[in-house]
């Protein structure tokens, strides 16, 4: 990698500056955008969540695998979608779905789930002297997203999660999230003639 400069202008020249650049620029904390508001009345309607037995969360979590792609890149381990789906029906395929559901059941999160590679990917036509021209995909055992996979379509089927949550969620989009704010725009611009 050549030369390269941060979003500040300030170049990067050694390894260590450029690494640090790049995480620095692509996952630097913000928290002024993560701030969400909640009503008292969407505190209370939050319903708690059932208990699972093993045999269930087995289900849950064959339901999620049935819902991967064997495309999707294997993380370190170099375990994919491909081969969990492939040893299902051996008793090493039985034993991995036995073990990620009881871990699930638990609320216990292995560390061989939490490991993972970002690889820096250049972005096509860009000045790559540049820390954001510089995509960064992060390559997540693939056990660990099932379990992830697990929570995040409970979380969903719950009504747990905020009215005002679109990303990930089953049935909603940016597009659903854009054409509510020009709605809402245009609601404002007739009533008062004004957007605020």
């Amino acid at each position: 990698m050549g030369d390269l400069t941060d979003t500040a202008g300030v170049p990067l020249k050694t390894d260590s500056e450029k690494k640090n650049g790049l995480v620095r620029d692509h996952f630097g904390w913000r928290n002024e955008a993560r701030k969400v508001d909640e009503t008292e009345e969407e505190r209370e309607r939050y319903p708690e969540l059932t208990v699972i037995n093993q045999e269930k969360m087995e289900e849950l979590v064959r339901k999620a695998l049935a819902g991967t792609s064997n495309k999707s890149a294997p993380g370190p381990d170099g375990i994919g979608y491909k081969l969990i789906t492939r040893i299902l029906d051996l008793k090493l395929g039985s034993e991995l779905i036995r073990e990620l559901a009881e871990n699930l059941i638990k609320g216990r999160i292995p560390k061989e789930w939490q490991h993972s590679k970002v690889v820096m990917i250049p972005k096509p036509g860009k000045d790559h002297s540049k820390t954001k021209r510089w995509r960064p995909i992060n390559l997540i055992n693939c056990i660990g997203k099932l379990g992830e996979k697990v929570v995040a379509d409970r979380l969903q089927e719950s009504g747990l999660l905020h009215r005002h949550q679109f990303g990930s969620v089953k049935g909603r989009s940016a597009t659903e999230a854009a054409l509510r704010v020009v709605t809402r725009a245009q609601r404002c611009m007739a009533a008062e003639g004004a957007v605020g």
